[in-house]
């Protein structure tokens, strides 16, 4: 079973939370910021050393939790200080983007980290589509024609074109090239069953972010199905899972630091009141993290995952200040990875 550290880059200051979009730019002090980019990054190489297989990356904007309108950004910056572990891009939101830009930077980035690249390619919150003011019924089409789009740019070896629902383009040639071609390993939603079809049929793995375990259940039973279909075989490592994680000795000591975080999380809200429309659904696995507890219970959350079929866990260590994530991230390194790597015998 391989594990991903999920490299927030949440903002360290003050800040509302999840259900608040979108964040005024007052609010954002430009040291604060500054410090909580360069604390990321430092995290994600913590996570290398400690043993993850990958760290990722997500796309978010206008919020304090996560600041990276520009994933490929910091995924670029963290391939030169992670030498080893896979760089997820998990992921860029295809309607917000041009899909040829994106099919660009993601080969630019396989370049500069050697081939190791995964990626996965969203449709975004319905918060995100008021980003650029994209239509959000067309949001599924546009995400779908757009994997087709780059997938085609990358594997084709002459210029063309595309003459799509959504896109046009005279003229498309990709440089620099893959190096994982014909593209890197890929990933689509699991959170629905028209995206699970939509994966199998391309030979995609499937991803899942706050996902009740049943629901998990039902959808890679819906995957390996339609896998069989297109006449192919999805292994444990075709699935992914992605929950919040703060884990502690005992549950104990989990639940206090994570009462603690939602104490100071609901002072700032009251002191930085502001009009907005509403952040991305608060699934329940958010606001009572999937991975909060001491160590027995973390290792049967794995096992419980594994049951279901998923063979990478990707896991944001968010709660709490910088050594108290350090903390969380150490004590899952040192005494849950080793069983579910070993004593367990759980493999992809």
């Amino acid at each position: 079973m391989k594990v991903s550290y999920l490299t927030m880059s949440s903002y360290e200051g003050p800040a509302p939370d999840l259900d608040i979009w979108p964040v005024a730019p007052r609010i954002c002090k430009p040291d604060v910021s500054r410090l909580s980019v360069a604390h990321a990054v430092e995290m994600a190489q913590l996570a290398e050393e400690l043993g993850f297989d990958w760290v990722s990356v997500a796309e978010h904007h206008y919020a304090a939790y996560m600041m990276t309108p520009n994933p490929i950004v910091l995924a670029a910056a963290l391939s030169q200080v992670v030498k080893k572990a896979t760089i997820a891009l998990l992921g860029p939101l295809v309607p917000l983007n041009n899909p040829i830009r994106l099919a660009e930077e993601v080969a630019m980035l396989d370049n500069l980290t050697g081939g190791r690249v995964v990626v996965l390619f969203l449709r975004g919150t319905p918060n995100e589509h008021h980003t650029y003011d994209t239509p959000a019924e067309a949001t599924r089409s546009m995400t779908q024609e757009g994997i087709d789009l780059i997938m085609k740019a990358w594997r084709e070896e002459e210029p063309f074109s595309w003459q799509g629902e959504h896109y046009q383009f005279s003229t498309i040639s990709v440089w620099p090239r893959i190096q994982q071609y014909p593209h890197p390993p890929m990933y689509g939603s699991g959170n629905s069953k028209e995206s699970v079809i939509f994966a199998a049929r391309r030979k995609m793995g499937i991803a899942f972010s706050f996902a009740p375990l049943e629901m998990v259940e039902q959808f890679v039973e819906l995957y390996r199905e339609e896998c069989a279909k297109a006449g192919w075989q999805p292994t444990h490592e075709n699935v992914l899972y992605r929950g919040i994680a703060c884990v502690g000795e005992t549950d104990g000591k989990a639940q206090s630091v994570f009462d603690d975080y939602l104490g100071l999380k609901a002072r700032e809200k009251s002191m930085l009141q502001s009009e907005t429309m509403g952040g991305p659904p608060i699934e329940q696995l958010v606001s009572e993290p999937y991975f909060l507890g001491g160590v027995d219970t973390v290792i049967e959350r794995f096992k419980a995952l594994h049951d279901c079929g998923v063979g990478v866990v990707d896991m944001g260590f968010s709660v709490g200040h910088l050594e108290q994530q350090k903390a969380s991230l150490r004590v899952f390194s040192e005494k849950v990875l080793p069983v579910v790597r070993n004593e367990l015998a759980i493999s992809a």
